[in-house]
């Protein structure tokens, strides 16, 4: 079997190409390196460097390589500031998407994996879950939710099989911990490397679940195996709360 997976040098990306290979997958890379670092791609899949947003270069690779899976990690992901960069954000993460879904549409492939975002759900929804109406409340979210509805609306129209997950914070190896709007552990991490203050938002009682890279990649790779999941949306995450003030005193 082959699949494609894209984001493949980013972190979550990277994992999921890995889990794919171990499992014996035919894996092509692709990623554009606006987020990732090539040397996260694992050595065993086929690289190949591009954009989402290059309709040619996917068309070409789609009909070379005949792919049976696509696993869709390639995104800009900073919520707060996706309200000051609304065109570049619809036009990566939206418009992209929407590329890798017209041609898995005409070159049928089996499954199509998309990972969405916590963020479709909007502000005070909790506890999370499956059965929620998503409201977002940031272009990001907005652009997330929108895949996932266009995915519904190609399996209606067209019987494109799909899965969606929705992350929520994921930490581990290939992190990028420079990055400041994303994922509190590595915001905490890269602030104690500085030597600067750890931001604690409120009295720091707030809790969140985290998960670790390990036990989500795996989920994600072998989602495609289930066909009983095909056409649902999932979170996959951590179930055990933690205090934002015993992540710093961890981090330290």
């Amino acid at each position: 079997m082959k699949a494609l997976v894209t984001g493949a040098a980013g972190f979550i990306g990277s994992h999921v190409a890995a889990w794919l290979l171990r499992d014996g997958m035919d894996v092509v890379a692709l990623d554009d390196l606006s987020g990732g670092a090539r040397e996260n791609v694992p050595a065993a899949a086929r690289w190949t460097p591009g954009s989402v947003t290059d309709y040619a270069l996917l068309g070409d690779l789609f009909a070379r390589e005949k792919f049976d899976y696509v696993y869709h990690l390639a995104a800009y992901a900073a919520e707060g500031l996706s309200h000051f960069i609304r065109r570049y954000n619809y036009e990566t993460n939206l418009m992209g998407s929407v590329n890798l879904i017209n041609l898995s549409v005409l070159h049928h492939v089996k499954c199509f994996v998309f990972t969405s975002s916590i963020a479709v759900y909007g502000a005070n929804q909790l506890p999370m879950t499956e059965a929620m109406t998503p409201h977002p409340e940031d272009p990001y979210g907005v652009s997330k939710y929108a895949v996932e509805l266009d995915l519904a609306a190609a399996r209606r129209q067209f019987g494109l099989n799909y899965i969606v997950f929705r992350p929520h914070n994921v930490y581990g190896e290939r992190q990028n911990i420079g990055d400041k709007y994303r994922n509190v552990v590595g915001i905490f991490m890269n602030q104690i490397l500085r030597g600067e203050p750890l931001t604690i938002f409120g009295d720091g009682e707030q809790t969140r679940a985290f998960s670790y890279i390990d036990d989500v990649a795996p989920v994600i790779a072998r989602s495609v195996w289930n066909e009983a999941a095909y056409g649902e949306a999932f979170n996959v995450g951590g179930g055990t709360a933690v205090h934002r003030q015993r992540i710093g005193r961890d981090c330290m």
